[in-house]
């Protein structure tokens, strides 16, 4: 009997046979491979919940604006900006109260938001009462939500939904 290998044909040369070492296992292939997976499914988490930086600006009205205000109402209703030191904004991810990142003058800012998560809300905390308070897009130039109000309307929230911009503004008018 021959010591061919039964795959090898019977009419071969003995000296016809590959000869040397076998290719390694390519075993750091599995982490790197492991890595770039991870780094995919990240990025991709990130282009669709469409994590950017969103800003909130307050802004004070001299009219009362409503959830069917139009975009003249808002400019007619001479919003100024306002400093953010009067209030306590939160926005809320699910259950969880996220705070502000950065405060600057007017504009309350939150880095690595999730702008296309559908469970944004508004919690917002005033000093003074305030009759009314909308969020506004001034980019679609659009009211997007008002606000409801506790007993003391010092206290307002609302949902604000998934998808919108980058930009907000909160449209606060006073009491009285």
């Amino acid at each position: 009997m021959s010591t061919r290998s039964r795959h090898e044909a019977r009419w071969t040369h003995a000296d016809a046979k590959a000869t040397g070492r076998l290719p390694r296992n390519a075993w750091w292939m599995l982490p790197l491979l492991a890595a770039l997976s991870l780094v995919a499914l990240y990025g991709g988490y990130r282009v669709y919940m469409g994590i950017a930086t969103v800003t909130y600006e307050v802004r004070q009205c001299q009219e009362p604006l409503t959830e069917q205000s139009t975009w003249a109402d808002v400019q007619s209703a001479a919003c100024e900006p306002v400093s953010a030191d009067a209030l306590t904004m939160a926005l809320m991810r699910g259950e969880e109260r996220v705070e502000p990142d950065g405060v600057s003058g007017s504009v309350l800012t939150w880095e690595a938001w999730a702008v296309n998560s559908p469970e944004h809300s508004v919690d917002l905390d005033l000093t003074q009462p305030a009759e009314t308070v909308v969020i506004g897009e001034p980019e679609a130039q659009r009211v997007r939500v008002a606000l409801t109000s506790d007993a003391s309307d010092t206290s307002w929230g609302g949902f604000i939904g998934g998808r919108g911009p980058t930009s907000y503004w909160v449209l606060l008018t006073p009491a009285g």
